[in-house]
């Protein structure tokens, strides 16, 4: 999915409360050794940018699809020689070289836990054939032992909120046959400045660790700070 609508927005939208980077890398973390990561949909930078302030050393790649995101994102991590970035299309991409640990948080791929219910995953590509093409192009960049980490989100629903700027952001969910569809606006006063649709698809616990265990990356349990799903390539 293009994001170049929400671009010039994204960073005042995500830094208002909507993620929680700093324990987003806490959790990254705490899966040591980790020698390289790469990020699968790493938006404008900012969770690379949160890792690199605290491994230096350690080298990082993040690939979007999106090129309007990813020249922010190069503007933000100029001054990180251990950060790498491509403009690539998960289904199809081919980077010719393997990680300790891939991680999509709200990127690609990710859960949504709604309290004690079961997991499901939710993909940005609608195309189910098209999840199975990117599913196993990520398999190939992950080393016999590397991790996955797929990102843990709450329930999605209808809502509107101020952010920073003082502009008001607002979500609508419309549920359909194959996951949903969410609609992002932002509007400054009554003007409508910003505005972006995405079809997502959902698959149950089930059918995700299927799809995933095909490739030999299997299930290993949620993180104690309940950012991310594990799972292992075996």
């Amino acid at each position: 999915m293009d994001y170049t609508n929400m671009s010039a927005y994204y960073d005042v939208i995500m830094t208002s409360g909507y993620y929680d980077y700093p324990g987003i890398v806490d959790s990254l973390l705490s899966h040591p050794p980790i020698q390289n990561v790469i990020e699968i949909g790493c938006g404008t930078g900012l969770i690379l940018e949160e890792i690199a302030k605290r491994e230096p050393s350690m080298r990082l790649k993040g690939i979007d699809l999106t090129q309007a995101m990813l020249d922010i994102a190069d503007e933000r991590l100029h001054g990180y020689p251990n950060i790498e970035l491509s403009q690539q299309n998960v289904v199809d991409f081919d980077l010719k070289e393997q990680f300790d640990v891939a991680f999509s948080y709200g990127g690609v791929w990710y859960f949504v836990i709604d309290g004690d219910k079961e997991p499901f995953m939710v993909s940005h590509i609608a195309d189910h054939d098209l999840n199975v093409q990117g599913l196993q192009h990520l398999s190939l960049h992950l080393k016999s032992g590397s991790q996955l980490l797929l990102g843990i989100q709450g329930p999605h629903f209808n809502y509107e909120k101020t952010i920073s700027n003082g502009m008001t952001y607002a979500q609508e969910i419309i549920p359909t046959d194959i996951g949903f569809i969410k609609h992002y606006f932002l509007l400054d006063k009554a003007q409508e400045v910003m505005a972006q649709t995405v079809n997502y698809r959902t698959y149950t616990f089930d059918q995700a660790k299927e799809l995933l265990g095909v490739h030999g990356i299997e299930y290993v349990s949620k993180d104690p700070g309940g950012k991310f799903l594990r799972f292992k390539k075996s």
